[in-house]
């Protein structure tokens, strides 16, 4: 193993711990005997080390802290699969980022804004279609179907939501901490998509794991789920954004030493 392979592992495992740690003072909501739903900031430490060093670092990272943090402070019953997604889930993000990093920061916008648009349309078309009496006696669409649409506009109105507040943060701090935020919104895609992807799949996993919910629905438990996704995705992003210039820095002063 060469140093620079050593330096990587090293610091891995240093973001590993620091995870482990952040996790244990998260809030976790539970039902059916699984946890549902976390909040908490300990996803940017093992998604940091995939976008720094590759996404092998990220995958190690990802399942290292699902299943080290369930040993060490086990809140429900643990199921292996849930630590396959969360391999995927430090994984994905530094796939993303390979090549989002390449594309433009104002495309990006774009597509962004133009595909939760794209969708808010879509759903209110939907919607309206429901509400004519005709079409709705002829379809007779399920309730499932008539929620599920709801919270695409719903979702749809908290992207384009979070775009704006990302917007006006920017051109706020831009001046002052430009430096640090030049690749903010190319690590929001990356770590944005890839969320969404992992939070679909553990919600699928949740309702054949646990018959208790499937009573409630895919919608009902997926929409609060997604949403908490695209809210800490901003947060954890500009954390990140940080950490990566900080990691930057502190790893060229160390070489100019050397």
């Amino acid at each position: 193993m060469n140093k620079t392979n050593t330096k990587f592992l090293v610091t891995t495992a240093l973001f590993i711990a620091i995870s482990i740690i952040i996790k244990t003072f998260g809030i976790s909501i539970t039902g059916g005997g699984i946890v549902i739903m976390k909040i908490n900031f300990s996803a940017v430490f093992y998604i940091l080390p995939g976008i720094l060093f590759g996404p092998l670092y990220g995958a190690i990272a990802g399942g290292s802290c699902d299943l080290l943090g369930f040993l060490i402070n086990p809140t429900g019953s643990y199921i292996p699969i849930f630590t396959l997604t969360n391999i995927l889930a430090g994984f994905l993000p530094a796939v993303l980022w390979k090549k989002v990093k390449l594309t433009s920061t104002s495309k990006l916008k774009k597509l962004y804004i133009s595909f939760f648009v794209s969708l808010l349309i879509l759903g209110i078309i939907f919607n309206f279609i429901l509400k004519i009496n005709i079409l709705n006696s002829l379809f007779k669409p399920s309730n499932t179907f008539s929620n599920t649409n709801v919270n695409i506009i719903y979702a749809s109105l908290i992207g384009i939501l979070v775009f704006i507040i990302n917007s006006i943060i920017e051109k706020t701090l831009k001046k002052t901490y430009g430096y640090l935020l030049k690749d903010f919104f190319k690590i929001f895609i990356s770590v944005g998509f890839s969320g969404i992807i992992v939070s679909t799949l553990n919600t699928i996993f949740m309702l054949i794991f646990t018959p208790a919910l499937l009573k409630n629905g895919f919608a009902i438990l997926w929409f609060p789920r997604i949403v908490q996704t695209i809210i800490m995705t901003m947060i954890n992003s500009y954390i990140l954004s940080f950490l990566i210039y900080l990691y930057s820095f502190v790893d060229k002063k160390s070489l100019s030493r050397a």
